[in-house]
């Protein structure tokens, strides 16, 4: 993992895009979709349209899930207070192929406010919308993330 999850810093954020879903650990600025970020690579409107050029760019903080899970198994023991673990809960989902974005960031950067023209954007629990084989937080049948609320 090149970039590791930091609360309300780094976020984990799921994209589906042509057909394909990946986890990505990415600063949070890049996904105010409709806002023009100096740091984006130059893409004032992160769209269907511009995903493949931004995801091009963003390839080296692709993560697996498999690779969140065992993160999460080493983290296990040494979780010492529930807010530790808000730092790994997925903060956005969006769906470029369907031109959706869910929000679970828990600060009031409203990332929902901020989708294109044609988008939907909800601040909304996504988590069952993720294919069951990307869902990292499923150690051994059990949901981590449920030890801890």
């Amino acid at each position: 993992m090149k970039l590791w999850p930091e609360y309300a810093q780094n976020i984990i954020v799921g994209v589906i895009f042509q057909g394909q879903w990946n986890w990505y650990v990415t600063e949070r600025e890049y996904w105010f979709l409709n806002t023009e970020m100096e740091e984006r690579f130059g893409i004032d409107i992160l769209d269907e349209t511009t995903a493949g050029a931004f995801l091009d760019h963003i390839r080296e903080y692709k993560v697996a899930a498999g690779e969140l899970t065992t993160v999460l198994q080493v983290l296990d023991d040494a979780i010492q207070h529930k807010d530790e673990v808000l730092e790994f809960y997925p903060a956005l989902y969006v769906d470029f192929d369907q031109k959706v974005l869910y929000s679970l960031f828990p600060e009031p950067a409203s990332f929902e406010h901020y989708v294109p023209v044609g988008w939907k954007g909800e601040y909304q629990n996504f988590l069952k919308e993720v294919p069951p084989a990307e869902q990292y937080w499923i150690i051994h049948g059990s949901d981590f993330f449920k030890k801890y609320t």
